[in-house]
């Protein structure tokens, strides 16, 4: 991904969106694949992104060394009985996988694909949850990376995947203010970059143990002790999505490493002066934040030469 430079030259930082790019997104170029009919994969094949093979169908020979991310997209039949495509453990080079959750079961060690770095279960209101449990960690031992996406009346992730694998760099988790979600985290000691929404009002931060780089929170009721942030003090990019607490920006003077820091959607932001007492921090964002700028702190962010400076609309 191009880090972007301001019209002064100087790089622009964007941690966050380069941190999900290591670990998250698939390759660019070839090697995009997609298993499902033809109506669940178009959105990826109808501008030649992907190659998509049908649901009872395999690859030829020579695409199975090509294949680097590869998308299951089964309909909510073939996703009941449950079946996974048999060329899963000949793919060498696959880096990333995406599949519903129900299909999560049926991975062992012999059907999954080998060193498999990034996992992504994405769920549809209308697909079935697994009745069974999965240890991730034996399956999937150079899994670094893990992301669940579901709608909030679906079940949480911890249903069907316990414990957490223990080699995670990346984690976005649905917390849905589950205290035995949060729990998992303490386990995490190689965590870099965790994405928690539906926090609620819980107290995340009494489970974060690992030196993390990247954190973004969302969906946080009033209550939530945004004050603790400080206690992550290696944090250097912090997004904040919907916090309806109150955010004194004072705390986070108390975030030595902070270089980035993004704040979308929080109804009670205030203080933004304390943000020009942050002595690494070149790239803030505020966005739907009920104006806490007046004409003068607008003034003197402008002022400070950030790398990156997103105001206008906060």
């Amino acid at each position: 991904m191009a880090t972007l430079e301001d019209p002064a030259g100087r790089r622009a930082v964007n941690l966050f969106q380069d941190s999900r790019y290591e670990y998250l997104y698939p390759p660019t170029g070839e090697g995009i694949y997609c298993v499902g009919n033809a109506a669940e994969c178009d959105h990826l094949t109808y501008d030649g992104t992907a190659v998509r093979i049908p649901w009872a169908g395999a690859p030829g020979p020579d695409e199975l060394s090509r294949i680097r991310s590869l998308q299951l997209l089964p309909t909510v039949a073939q996703l009941a009985r449950g079946s996974l495509p048999t060329f899963l453990p000949r793919l060498p080079a696959v880096r990333s996988v995406s599949m519903p959750s129900g299909l999560l079961p049926r991975l062992d060690v012999g059907n999954a694909p080998p060193g498999l770095a990034m996992l992504m279960v994405v769920d549809k209101a209308d697909a079935p949850a697994p009745r069974t449990k999965i240890e991730l960690d034996a399956v999937l031992p150079d899994l670094r990376g893990l992301m669940f996406l579901a709608p909030a009346a679906k079940p949480n992730l911890m249903d069907f995947v316990d414990p957490l694998p223990s080699a995670l760099e990346f984690l976005h988790l649905e917390a849905n203010g589950r205290l035995a979600t949060l729990e998992q985290l303490r386990a995490l000691e190689r965590l870099r970059h965790l994405e928690l929404v539906r926090v609620r009002a819980f107290d995340v931060f009494d489970h974060i143990r690992s030196p993390l780089r990247v954190l973004e929170i969302g969906g946080a009721r009033q209550g939530f002790p945004i004050e603790r942030l400080a206690t992550v003090a290696s944090l250097r990019s912090v997004r904040l999505n919907g916090v309806y607490t109150e955010i004194d920006c004072a705390i986070f003077r108390d975030l030595p490493e902070l270089v980035e820091l993004d704040v979308l959607n929080c109804n009670r932001v205030g203080n933004v002066e304390a943000l020009l007492d942050c002595p690494k921090l070149t790239s803030v964002r505020l966005l739907n934040c009920k104006r806490p700028f007046d004409t003068r702190t607008r003034a003197m962010f402008r002022d400070r030469g950030f790398a990156r400076l997103d105001i206008d609309f906060a």
